[in-house]
């Protein structure tokens, strides 16, 4: 018996809480609902999920969770976060609540994070996306439906007690033809599904298919609610029909009765932080989807580096004057927060196979050069990757430059009054202003 499946076997005959509302919540989720668990509610401190819900379950923020536990000595909590579990534990200790409920941890070493890029193209050049660098050796290309079979079987294979699988990298997998399809089969498994896109697509009846496979997750990627801030930065793209498409998305799950958590993962810039949220928070909340709130990165992983070697190219510096924490500021906020040494989740808790079956360091790479720990993962062991992944030296230089901390955004108070210290000016609604107080927390 797998540490899982012994966790999932002590929490027989409890009510269940699971913390993280997100995707490594919605895995549990299906695995709790697959041996018949009772869940009563989600927990999670992002305050995006004030008064929303996620896969039809209630979300809670940590404080009610002594006002949730009082009323029955039958609870159990489940700790389903991708990073930050040692901050939660400490949480839990400061509330008091541990000499009465149980608290079990859903990471398994034995499961990591897989994230299977089937799409290596996109409709859109955001200047903030590798997919706007002209010369580059990425090859463009699909996943087949077979291929995709393949390595979805040797991903259950290689790791049984998966719960979860994001279906995106760089690329825009709504593009791809068979979606639906992949979905279904992944599901076939009582495995959760991640989906992220721009939402900037003309679908014709090809988003009502992929509806009715029921995504468990849907990130939406924006950065404006008016033409002029959204052209800005999604360049390419066109936000009248990103917002059809999100009133055509309500009414879809509303058709089938799908209870997909929509989740609009909002880039903060200087030219979109004013009136540009107050109108996409307003539209969230007609439809019942949730908006996070993130400052705008520089990506891929090269680029920093690059930037950081005094090496910077003409895109970065031309977009880090409309970002309201620059690279420098970022990192140097989120150091204060420190992994232990040698260490990176990234690198660490993830495989990421790219649509060619390559297999890069991690997720925020981008060229296929030495970054690539295997070149085709239908031929290369889990150990074989992990193995070759600690002899890869990007990831000395990136940790000694703390950007593991930086692009997973520690220390977002930090960030935060940097932000405050920027001028803005919302485009479409022009205000020249202090950008005001905008909460930010992750679960």
């Amino acid at each position: 018996m797998s540490k899982r499946d012994q966790i999932l076997k002590s929490l027989e005959g409890k009510k269940i809480i699971i913390w993280g509302a997100r995707m490594t919540g919605l895995g549990a989720l299906r695995k709790l609902k697959e041996k018949g668990l009772n869940v009563h509610c989600f927990i999670d401190s992002d305050t995006a999920f004030i008064n929303k819900k996620s896969y039809g379950y209630n979300v809670y923020n940590p404080n009610k969770l002594k006002e949730i536990i009082n009323t029955s000595t039958d609870y159990s909590i489940l700790l389903a976060v991708a990073l930050k579990e040692d901050e939660i534990v400490e949480q839990l200790k400061k509330l008091d609540i541990e000499k009465n409920v149980s608290v079990y941890s859903f990471h398994d070493e034995d499961a990591p994070y897989y994230t299977v890029d089937i799409l290596s193209s996109c409709n859109l050049k955001c200047a903030s996306c590798p997919h706007s660098i002209e010369d580059t050796n990425v090859p463009k290309g699909s996943m087949t439906l077979d291929k995709f079979k393949k390595v979805f079987n040797k991903i259950i294979k290689d790791s049984p007690s998966v719960s979860h699988l994001s279906l995106y990298s760089w690329g825009e997998p709504l593009l791809h033809p068979y979606l639906d399809q992949i979905i279904d089969y992944v599901h076939e498994k009582n495995v959760a599904v991640a989906l992220s896109s721009n939402l900037s697509i003309n679908f014709d009846k090809r988003l009502e298919k992929i509806v009715r496979s029921k995504p468990d997750y849907l990130k939406i990627s924006l950065s404006g609610f008016y033409p002029e801030a959204y052209n800005n930065t999604h360049q390419g793209g066109d936000i009248r029909l990103v917002k059809s498409n999100l009133y055509l998305l309500r009414y879809l799950l509303d058709k089938h009765n799908v209870n997909t958590l929509v989740d609009i993962n909002y880039h903060l810039y200087k030219d979109n932080s004013g009136e540009n949220i107050k109108k996409i928070e307003e539209l969230a909340d007609e439809l019942g989807f949730i908006v996070s709130k993130t400052y705008a990165l520089v990506m891929p992983l090269e680029r920093v580096i690059s930037h950081q070697d005094g090496k910077p190219d003409l895109q970065t510096q031309e977009l880090e004057k409309n970002l309201l924490v620059t690279i420098d500021e970022g990192i140097e906020v989120s150091a204060k927060t420190k992994l232990p040494k040698n260490t990176c989740p990234f690198r660490e808790n993830q495989i990421n196979i790219n649509a060619d079956l390559s297999v890069p360091i991690c997720c925020t790479v981008w060229q296929r050069d030495e970054n690539v720990v295997a070149k085709n993962y239908l031929e290369s062991s889990i150990k074989e990757i992990n193995l070759q992944k600690k002899r890869t030296s990007i990831c000395t230089k990136c940790m000694e430059l703390s950007l593991p901390e930086y692009n997973m955004g520690f220390n977002k108070s930090g960030w935060q009054e940097y932000a405050e210290k920027k001028e803005i000016t919302d485009i479409g609604k022009i205000i020249n202003s202090k950008i005001p107080k905008i909460l930010i927390e992750q679960s």
